[in-house]
């Protein structure tokens, strides 16, 4: 076999959860809590409320994301799949424009999850040391534990959130 062969088959083998998401914050490592407000309802949201209670997960976005706005409608499937099993899915996003943007594109899409937004980055640059490319998916067991992480969205087919969910729903 040639070395550019070996090569290619190599980085074909690489699963997508190997991505480097460019976040201080490590699977294994206890996610930090946060306090944002839904700019739907206005509601207050805290991590730590789930705690214990569901396997949550944050999606970084903004509304200049294209791959943000277009996998919409994948995460509200998945989420109407899995939020009567112990799932609570909490959209964070990234100062982008203002309120209203956000709010015309989480209607467009019919998102029926927390849309919160980090105004002053926060949550995203200092509590979870994001400093890379979003979206960024991040699932918190119930013990309040980083778990799984994914950048960009998925080829089509071949999502592993679904089964990512299932493992943690087992334990």
């Amino acid at each position: 076999l040639s070395l550019a062969l070996i090569v290619s088959m190599v980085s074909v083998a690489v699963p997508a959860a190997a991505q480097d998401t460019a976040m201080r914050i490590k699977i294994g490592e206890k996610a930090p809590d946060f306090r944002l407000k839904d700019v739907m309802t206005g509601k207050t949201v805290t991590l730590s409320e789930f705690a214990g209670k569901k396997i949550v997960m944050l999606e970084f976005w903004a509304t200049w994301c294209d791959i943000c706005v277009r996998e919409m409608p994948g995460l509200v499937k998945l989420y109407d799949g899995w939020k009567g099993k112990g799932f609570e899915l909490l959209s964070i996003v990234l100062p982008s424009g203002n309120v209203d943007d956000i709010r015309k594109i989480v209607r467009k899409h019919k998102v029926n999850y927390g849309v919160l937004l980090d105004a002053d980055l926060s949550v995203a640059t200092k509590s979870y040391g994001l400093a890379g490319p979003i979206p960024l998916k991040v699932v918190i067991d119930s013990k309040g534990i980083v778990r799984y992480t994914h950048v960009g969205d998925y080829p089509p087919g071949e999502d592993e959130l679904p089964f990512v969910l299932e493992d943690l729903l087992k334990e």
